[in-house]
């Protein structure tokens, strides 16, 4: 009977991982960023800390700063996703309406962690690339996604990165941009 059981757990785990595109979550371990396929961005910072700040303080620290934000800013609006403080590691996630909003956010509090000038996300479907003198995706690449990124920054992607402009390394879905770059994911 527990062999009938396990079997079931089995094929079930099987099956859920098969017939689809794998998407990545969003759980840095640095300071980064996170594009999904939408075009919507993350950022987070994190940090190795020496004080006994507790997790519901940085919490509220980083509500307070959004709060102040979203009141100057009421077409840009910034979200809290996660903050907390684990093993003397403090890491604070934010949502954005927009790259402008990222931007605007980070000039606001001051945070260094990334250096973009811009970040646009198209499905490759719905743009014509050989009317951008400056892509050039070599044949047998695959992905659905194209994210341009202009500036510096360590980058997390909805879907697994299939290639990355000017040789750059990536991982999964981790690549760490700077300067012009351009990032085809799945």
């Amino acid at each position: 009977m527990k062999k009938g059981y396990l079997i079931a757990i089995m094929m079930i785990l099987f099956l859920s991982g098969c017939g689809g595109k794998k998407a990545y979550s969003y759980n840095p371990d640095e300071s980064s960023i996170f594009i999904a396929k939408d075009g919507t961005l993350k950022s987070a910072l994190v940090q190795k800390i020496d004080t006994k700040a507790k997790s519901e303080e940085l919490k509220e620290f980083a509500n307070a700063e959004i709060e102040d934000f979203n009141k100057l800013n009421s077409v840009n609006q910034v979200k809290l996703e996660e903050a907390g403080i684990k093993n003397d590691i403090a890491k604070v996630v934010f949502s954005y309406t927009s790259f402008e909003c990222m931007e605007e956010f980070a000039k606001f509090t001051q945070d260094n962690s990334f250096d973009l000038k811009s970040v646009e996300v198209f499905k490759l479907s719905d743009i014509d690339i050989s009317s951008m003198d400056s892509i050039d995706i070599p044949d047998g690449i695959k992905g659905d996604y194209i994210a341009i990124i202009q500036g510096k920054a360590d980058v997390y992607t909805e879907g697994e990165i299939t290639y990355v402009s000017n040789n750059i390394e990536f991982n999964g879905n981790t690549a760490k941009v700077d300067g012009f770059n351009y990032i085809i994911f799945k």
